[in-house]
């Protein structure tokens, strides 16, 4: 199978070359039972080559690794653990990750460095210096490739301004690794969810149609969302009610 399909499928679903767009992603969805012509590179390539006059972003969130007993982040060695092509996205020679110990970004593109750069000023995962916060302000798309509709972290943002009483554990400092070696301290927020599921399938219900649109990339079924529009309707959603995102499950014995 050609990567470069990608394209042609993601034109059809109104990506421009233009857009700022955010990209979660399942690479065994897209590929189904075939291969891909040149893996996981392949399709980053082709996702570039997508927005080759915008910006690029892929979660390259680490919060597995990055623990409340482990408080390191290294902006360079500390995996990704959300996917085999956020993992090669970070291998690009022309990626900046984000500086955030549990929800750092890729950034690939235009102003990469200045979007990645600035999440060091957040004091949440997710807050207004995020990359995510970014896609929304430069009225950009966010992509979800074969992985359906849970995995959205923009949603997170919407949270965080609202503050439902399930989001946050409390702060904690990390120690930072940058990029020239150099360290730093962040005092940051952890989120919580403890006892509860996210359910952020549930923005269909709050998009009209013309919100968003649906079709097929390569083997995977994708949505692309306005972002913008997505952050103003969730938010009044959520103003309603501050739960209709997620679903108490108990905690766990």
């Amino acid at each position: 199978m050609d990567a470069r399909q990608l394209i042609h499928d993601l034109r059809n679903l109104g990506v421009s070359e233009s857009d700022t767009i955010i990209v979660h992603s399942s690479y065994k969805a897209l590929k189904g039972n075939e291969n891909i012509i040149g893996g996981p590179q392949a399709i980053i390539e082709a996702l570039k080559e997508t927005v080759c006059n915008g910006t690029l972003m892929l979660p390259t969130l680490s919060y597995k690794d990055v623990s409340l007993e482990h408080r390191i982040f290294d902006v360079k060695r500390t995996p990704s653990c959300v996917g085999i092509l956020p993992a090669t996205m970070l291998l690009q020679p022309d990626v900046y990750r984000s500086i955030h110990p549990t929800h750092s970004i890729g950034v690939w593109g235009k102003d990469a460095y200045q979007i990645a750069q600035s999440h060091q000023n957040d004091f949440s995962p997710v807050g207004p210096f995020s990359p995510l916060s970014e896609v929304r302000r430069r009225h950009g798309k966010i992509v979800m490739l074969g992985c359906g509709l849970r995995c959205n972290t923009s949603m997170h943002g919407v949270e965080e301004m609202i503050v439902p009483d399930y989001l946050y554990r409390g702060n904690f400092d990390y120690q930072i690794i940058l990029d020239n070696d150099d360290e730093m301290i962040m005092d940051v927020l952890r989120h919580d969810f403890k006892g509860y599921e996210q359910r952020y399938d549930r923005i269909l219900d709050v998009l009209d149609e013309d919100d968003y649109q649906v079709g097929y990339v390569l083997k995977a079924q994708c949505y692309v969302m306005k972002a913008d529009v997505l952050w103003h309707k969730a938010l009044l959603k959520m103003k309603e009610d501050p739960h209709y995102f997620v679903e108490y499950k108990g905690e766990e014995q």
